[in-house]
């Protein structure tokens, strides 16, 4: 494939595919907190919520900053704020978006984050025109950026969805129905939970499919840049192709929740449906009294 056609189609991803992922994450996260916010919370209600909206924040910024790029010529210190602080919220959004924590570790969360990314608007900077790291420090970021995003992160979502899998079980078996009314409702919550948890498991699967080229790509350039001293115009084009698909993946990650949740849920499919329904119905309400109100 030769360089322009490759070029052309980075362009076409850059110029169809962020604005997509926009509006369907948009869309998405709306309704997922609409739809979740109206029912009993619990740890995989509440998680699911803060997800939400923390997967809006990055999709809209994030989209933002890949939509409109940015172009350092004049180096001026406007420029520089730009350029450390771009990349240091898209990491802390990024992670934010998973988080688990609720109440107080939630904000001990985001002070831990806050701190735990603070090298990286010390080491960018502007060299060339460009925003980007230098020296070995490329190299300690690519590792950091492995760890955190392609190996951490994983294992969490595994750790946590096994742990939130056994204590569902435990508490079903513990609770003894004593009546055939107590009865139809435990089932009715053993579903919901169990529907709760499918919900969960495919957003942990999402993040995998998604995200795991990002460690590669950073792998495979962190070691071809000491293997490769002059890299070919073509390599670099193939990889700053690759890393196009990669960052609309990663956007994808916080843009289709909303849409596996449809597909793969029952129980959200009828809570969607009734949240129209209810909407209707406000709205039809609404109009009965105000007709009566001009009668």
């Amino acid at each position: 494939m030769s360089s322009s056609i490759l070029t052309n189609i980075q362009n076409q991803l850059s110029l169809y595919g962020y604005p997509i992922c926009l509006i369907l994450g948009n869309i998405g996260n709306i309704f997922i907190v609409m739809v979740f916010i109206r029912q009993r919370q619990n740890a995989c209600t509440i998680y699911i919520l803060t997800s939400a909206i923390m997967s809006d924040l990055y999709v809209n910024f994030n989209g933002f900053v890949q939509l409109f790029p940015f172009y350092y010529r004049d180096e001026t210190p406007f420029e520089f704020f730009l350029c450390k602080m771009r990349p240091y919220l898209t990491n802390i959004l990024g992670q934010l978006v998973h988080l688990k924590e609720q109440n107080g570790l939630f904000f001990f969360a985001i002070i831990f984050w806050l701190i735990n990314c603070i090298h990286i608007p010390i080491m960018q900077t502007i060299i060339n025109g460009r925003c980007t790291t230098y020296g070995i420090y490329t190299t300690i970021y690519s590792i950091y950026s492995i760890i955190f995003v392609g190996l951490i992160p994983p294992t969490l979502l595994i750790i946590f969805g096994n742990l939130t899998y056994h204590n569902m079980k435990k508490r079903h078996i513990r609770i003894q129905p004593i009546s055939n009314n107590i009865n139809d409702q435990h089932i009715s919550i053993q579903r919901r939970d169990k529907d709760l948890f499918i919900i969960v498991l495919c957003e942990a699967l999402l993040y995998i499919i998604t995200t795991t080229l990002f460690p590669l790509m950073l792998l495979e350039s962190m070691i071809s840049q000491y293997i490769i001293i002059n890299k070919s115009v073509q390599h670099l084009q193939i990889e700053s192709f690759l890393f196009s698909i990669v960052f609309i993946l990663l956007l994808l990650n916080s843009s289709l929740p909303f849409y596996i949740y449809l597909i793969g849920s029952k129980s959200f499919r009828r809570d969607f449906k009734q949240l129209f329904i209810d909407g209707y119905q406000k709205l039809k309400r609404q109009q009965i009294v105000q007709i009566a109100l001009r009668i």
